[in-house]
Parts: C-alpha cells; structure tokens; sequence
C-alpha cells in the first residue's frame, strides 16, 4: 500500500539508502512494517536506533495524513516498485524510495539535465535556448529545477517547442518556488512533469536544494552546466553527476 511507503519515508534515522536496504531485505514497505524484532535482528547492517525505529513508530497517522493532504491537492505518489520509476534514476544507492509527482510521465530514452547560474549572460541564455530546442527536437527529455535563470530558459524553451521536460524541486509540490514561476509551474504540470522527494507543506529551505540537486543528476543521462559560479548548486549537481557516473559537460 502507498500508504506504508509514505510510513516508511517518515521513520527518524531512517534514510534513503538504509530504506533501500530493507527493501532489498524484506520486500517492500507493507512487509517491513510488519516485520518483528527478531526479524529486523537479522539484518546485520541495521543499528540499534534504526530497529528501535521501526519499532516504536508503527503509527500510520501521518502516513495517511499525508496522503490525503495529496489527494486533495491533485498530487501523486511515486513508489518505488513503480515500473514508472526511471531505471537510471534509481540506480544511486542514496535514490530515494517515495517521490511525489504532478504532471504526466512519458518515455524517457534519453535525458539531459540543463542547469547554470540565476543571474546569466546573454550569451549563456542564447546556449540554453539552443540546446533545450534542440533536445526538444529530438524527442530528448530535458531535466532542471524551475530556479531563476538557466534552469526557466531550459524548461520554458523546451515546452515552447513541444518538447518535455521534469522539473525537480526542493520542497513540497504545493508551493511554487520562486512564487514568481507559478505560470511556468502550471505549464510544467500541465505538459511535463513536476517531482519532489518532499511531501506536501514541505517549505523551501536551504539544506534540501543540495538534495534536490542529487536527483536532477541522477534523472540526466548527461548534464550541461551552463555559467556556473563558484559555490554554486550548479557544480554541486556537477558533483552528483560525475559521482553517479554520468557525463558533464561545462558550458
């Protein structure tokens, strides 16, 4: 059930890549949440505080408050069993195992991730028009983070030529950020589609674009950064990217 998916993404001290572990262990979510003590003694690589995790918080209130909060705000619920859920995307072992999503899924053969800096040359927005056209083109899903800049040229551009493209935020899928972007937003969902690993009500903050970041390089076969500046999310998305064995191109 979607329901003990969501439980299992709201245990304390439990992560994605531990929730990975179990999966791999026990099955799915359902059979983890009813997994005994003794059972969970058996998995070696599980701690004391993670068992006693999901032990204590065997609740599934929140789960389901957070469900029907969904449903009422038109979002879905990406698990990970789902044959919807990219094979590359799921590969990194820190992918996470619940996504939350608004818009229409398409086949994805080939995606290229096209991210850069908010404030961008004329030029740097001139290369951004040409290569989201041009995937656009040829039927490539374009993947960015609907920031400010770079990543609203690729999108916009994108849709603009009837291409596709997924756009992945840092917070809930109920909150447009920039509250500038909503036109763009809507356009997204009505068109791409739009992901986020948080639940509805999440805010953006700061510690959860680096996260954010992790999954536009673990959706892009290929990623372009376009005028990244020092210390930016571009070239820690860069980062993720060349971690997860995918190619970066600097533009």
């Amino acid at each position: 059930m979607i329901i003990h998916w969501i439980w299992l993404t709201q245990l304390p001290f439990i992560g994605s890549v531990t929730a990975r572990r179990l999966i791999e262990k026990l099955g799915d979510a359902e059979k983890i949440y009813q997994a005994g003590s003794e059972q969970l003694a058996e998995i070696s690589d599980l701690s004391v505080r993670q068992r006693e995790s999901i032990i204590r918080n065997h609740s599934l209130e929140k789960a389901k408050r957070i469900f029907e909060e969904c449903q009422n705000k038109n979002i879905f619920v990406l698990c990970w069993d789902d044959d919807r859920y990219p094979a590359r995307a799921k590969k990194p072992t820190d992918a996470p195992v619940v996504l939350y999503y608004k818009g229409n899924f398409r086949e994805m053969d080939q995606t290229i991730g096209i991210i850069g800096a908010r404030r961008c040359s004329q030029k740097s927005k001139q290369k951004t028009v040409f290569l989201a056209s041009e995937c656009a083109q040829k039927k490539i899903t374009v993947v960015s983070g609907m920031a400010k800049g770079i990543d609203s040229y690729a999108h916009t551009v994108c849709l603009n030529t009837g291409g596709y493209t997924v756009a992945i935020l840092g917070n809930g899928l109920d909150i447009c950020y920039p509250a500038e972007h909503n036109k763009l937003m809507k356009c997204i969902e009505e068109k791409g589609l739009l992901i986020s690993e948080y639940p509805p009500g999440t805010h953006p903050d700061r510690y959860r674009f680096p996260r954010r970041n992790r999954l536009i390089s673990s959706w892009s076969d290929k990623l372009f950064v376009i005028q990244a500046e020092k210390g930016s999310g571009a070239l820690i998305t860069a980062e993720y990217s060349r971690k997860y064995g995918r190619e970066v191109e600097m533009e």
